[in-house]
């Protein structure tokens, strides 16, 4: 028995919307990188707004080299490189099984993204509970979580279409 192998795409050709939905993805993940995703103020005179790329930077800066290198896997390259490999699954002709195992690990390394949503709302918490110090959310921090979240789904929708092609 010969493996076969055909994208999913060519199982699927009217689903545009999976390439429609990895753009407009790699949109908001733009963008949620790029807004400021904290403020931190302190008593009335310093104030400052970091993105994900800017807060990435300074810590390099600041030769704080092990957050920044974490921040740029988990916060910049990871999710990019995530929507890539979904791209590449869905017009790449893979054999069933090498495919499954493809999106198995997406699904459990997706997890991680969150990391940072997590980490800005302690920084949040942190901040509230002293008193010269302010730090408030910003729309970045919620246009990742959108991102990520949605990517999560993006990717359960894709591997259970992966899943549905393997027993037709």
């Amino acid at each position: 028995m010969a493996l076969r192998r055909k994208s999913l795409w060519q199982n699927y050709p009217k689903r545009v919307d999976i390439f429609v939905y990895l753009v407009l993805l790699m949109a908001l993940l733009i963008a949620a990188q790029l807004t400021p995703v904290l403020s931190i103020k302190k008593f009335v005179f310093w104030k400052s707004s970091y993105s994900l790329w800017s807060g990435m930077i300074g810590l390099f800066r600041d030769r704080h080299y092990g957050l920044a290198v974490i921040l740029l896997v988990f916060s910049i390259l990871f999710p990019f490189t995530k929507l890539a490999v979904l791209m590449i699954l869905w017009v790449g002709r893979f054999t069933d099984a090498r495919r499954q195992d493809v999106l198995k690990w997406l699904e459990r390394l997706g997890r991680w993204s969150m990391l940072d949503v997590f980490v800005v709302a302690m920084i949040v918490v942190i901040a509230k509970t002293g008193g010269a110090l302010q730090a408030r959310p910003r729309l970045g921090i919620y246009l990742f979580a959108a991102a990520v979240l949605l990517s999560m789904v993006l990717t359960r929708y894709i591997h259970r279409l992966a899943r549905r092609r393997k027993t037709d």
